[in-house]
């Protein structure tokens, strides 16, 4: 990646090779194709860590990685389980003795189970690879998540599951917020499930959850969930930032709220706070994001979810990269004040390698180096066709 700016170089230069270095492909015999996704002190990969490291992981060409890995979560989710995916597994694919005691007592999240099959449809757009629409395995999984888990865990019949309210992680809880209050029902579990909802276009359902998600509104912000007494309003962290992220309550009231929180009152595992760039680079806050990415970068810290998630913030966050099943790419940037330029070279979307290049807010330069044939390119209002070896140069209308 280059740029006007040396920061952004250099920031690249580190986050990418660290990111690569967490490679376990090859690092012993029977590892499967993976990356180090958890803490460094643990060697192995968890189901949530590696739903927020993938988009990173493709950018930098780890497409068998992440197959293998969501591939094996998929498969582990089995009726004994009540359709839970195992929480972590070592590299040469064991279960993580550490996380599990048996199938009655393990480390399992609601929004885990949903997280896993938006992020791999999520790759499906980025790679147009078709197995991750007709593995058997991930094609399973997908079905018997919004079907089979949700019967198994919705005592009520409304189409949600429950946590058991205890926020004992071994029996299971309703967020990702593992320092929670006893949810049954958690804002970024609730929302999880409507972005594979929306994903597969079971819009009907995925309404009734957006309506559900609106009566948790109490004219300031959004609760993050639901106990046995009724809606809790304190801050949540993950159950108040993952909603709009996955596209739940996203008003600018709720946002300004959540920015506030943000500031004031942010988590202390720095893995949690990685979401913040991708949340605020969707909903334009630009600068915002701008600043948590740098506050991750800065901080140079060795837990392998933020090398892998500053990579897509300084790609897909900067560029606002929306690619559809590998065969189209839509473009939005989000470059803050202090960067004039940058370039990202080789990414792929789909079958096609690409040259990105992005001026402030007016100028889009996309170069096709290789590709199946021409990729539609979409900047603003203005889309092109782009065959290999050919260069489209986009001016913003609303240029400043």
């Amino acid at each position: 990646m280059s740029s006007d700016s040396g920061y952004v170089e250099q920031a690249f230069a580190w986050a990418s090779k660290r990111a690569l270095d967490w490679v376990q492909t090859d690092a012993h015999p029977g590892n499967l194709p993976s990356y180090w996704a958890g803490y460094p002190s643990r060697d192995m990969f968890y189901s949530r860590d590696i739903c927020h490291q993938a988009a990173g992981a493709h950018l930098l060409g780890l497409d068998a990685e992440n197959f293998a890995m969501f591939r094996h979560f998929a498969r582990s989710a089995t009726p004994a389980r009540k359709w839970f995916p195992i929480w972590a597994f070592h590299f040469d694919g064991r279960i993580a003795a550490l996380d599990y005691h048996n199938d009655e007592h393990f480390v399992r999240e609601i929004p885990a189970v949903f997280d896993l099959c938006y992020r791999a449809l999520e790759q499906y757009d980025w790679t147009g690879d078709r197995r991750w629409l007709d593995d058997s395995d991930l094609a399973a999984y997908y079905e018997t998540s919004l079907g089979e888990f949700v019967t198994a865990h919705d005592a009520d019949g409304d189409g949600i599951p429950e946590a058991g309210g205890t926020a004992d992680i071994f029996l299971g809880t309703a967020t990702y917020n593992e320092r929670e209050a006893p949810l049954l029902i958690a804002g970024d579990g609730l929302a999880t499930q409507y972005a594979v909802l929306r994903k597969l276009g079971r819009d009907a359902e995925a309404d009734r959850i957006e309506a559900t998600y609106q009566t948790w509104w109490n004219g300031e912000h959004f609760a993050r969930g639901v106990t046995k007494e009724g809606l809790d309003f304190d801050w949540g962290l993950e159950s108040h930032t993952l909603p709009p992220l996955f596209g739940l309550g996203g008003t600018e009231q709720s946002l300004d709220w959540l920015e506030g929180k943000m500031d004031s009152d942010p988590p202390k595992n720095i893995e949690s706070l990685s979401y913040y760039p991708e949340l605020l680079f969707k909903y334009g806050r630009d600068e915002s994001a701008w600043r948590w990415t740098k506050h991750l970068i800065d901080s140079r810290d060795d837990y392998p979810e933020i090398s892998f998630t500053v990579v897509e913030h300084l790609v897909a966050g900067l560029l606002g990269l929306r690619p559809e099943a590998g065969t189209a790419l839509t473009l939005t940037s989000h470059l803050p004040a202090e960067i004039g330029w940058v370039t990202a070279d080789h990414v792929r979307v789909g079958g096609w390698d690409l040259r990105i290049t992005q001026e402030a807010r007016h100028t889009t330069e996309v170069t096709v180096h290789s590709g199946p044939g021409a990729l539609p390119v979409t900047v603003g209002a203005e889309t092109h066709p782009l065959e290999p070896g050919r260069t489209a140069r986009f001016i913003t209308k609303d240029a400043s």
